[in-house]
């Protein structure tokens, strides 16, 4: 499907609960505020958007049971997520910093390439990583992240695209701090969206391409 498609799709899913997610949102920055745990109201805000995707009615005890259900694993994701970033910045740090760096300057000229593509490789990764940890029949953190790198190589336009858009968001929603309260339901009904459509997508490309193959093969 085309990206564009996809992205007003989860627009409408996110429109369509607006309630829930005003709510869960407000909920989700105070858990901030209050140095609680956000991450546990970050599952329960794609919950939310699992069922709004899936076209299923959202009920508060759906929630609470996928807040229950993938809080732990929300929160495991999201410090796995931190140590990425912190790993990739620590080494554009060490590698441009010459009071520090052991190396000529000449190495930073293709070190910084070097992580700021794996900088935008890991957004990738990230932007599907937690719709992945909702979607699998039997989910873990490595398979989350294994498919995420997939079909970020995968459909490598698609993913840029929705990385600039999810950007924009947040953004705007810095300018705007209001728009917080709408953001994490925004950006979970796009990555939903996403994995659902081009996965199934993927799916059928790839039936179609063996279905093909062995028409070839009883053709011989």
């Amino acid at each position: 499907m085309n990206p564009f498609k996809i992205i007003g799709k989860a627009t409408v899913a996110f429109y369509e609960e607006l309630f829930f997610y005003f709510i869960l949102g407000m909920g989700h920055i105070l858990s901030w505020l209050l140095i609680l745990p956000g991450p546990f109201l970050l599952a329960g805000v794609y919950t939310i958007g699992q069922k709004a995707v899936r076209g299923l009615g959202v009920k508060w005890n759906l929630i609470w049971e996928g807040i229950k259900e993938f809080g732990l694993r929300s929160l495991l994701l999201f410090f796995v997520v931190l140590f990425g970033y912190v790993v990739i910045a620590v080494n554009l740090w060490f590698y441009n910093a010459p009071d520090v760096s052991p190396f000529p300057r000449a190495v930073a000229a293709w070190t910084t390439p070097l992580f700021v593509a794996l900088a935008l490789l890991w957004t990738g990764i990230t932007f599907y990583a937690q719709a992945f940890l909702m979607e699998l029949e039997e989910p873990t953190l490595g398979m989350a992240l294994r498919n995420s790198l997939f079909l970020t190589l995968l459909k490598p336009f698609h993913t840029l695209l929705f990385v600039v858009v999810s950007l924009v968001i947040l953004v705007l929603s810095i300018g705007f701090p209001v728009l917080l309260i709408f953001s994490p339901g925004l950006l979970s009904a796009l990555a939903l969206t996403a994995v659902r459509t081009l996965v199934t997508g993927l799916a059928e490309k790839l039936a179609a391409e063996e279905e093909e193959t062995d028409e070839t093969g009883e053709g011989e």
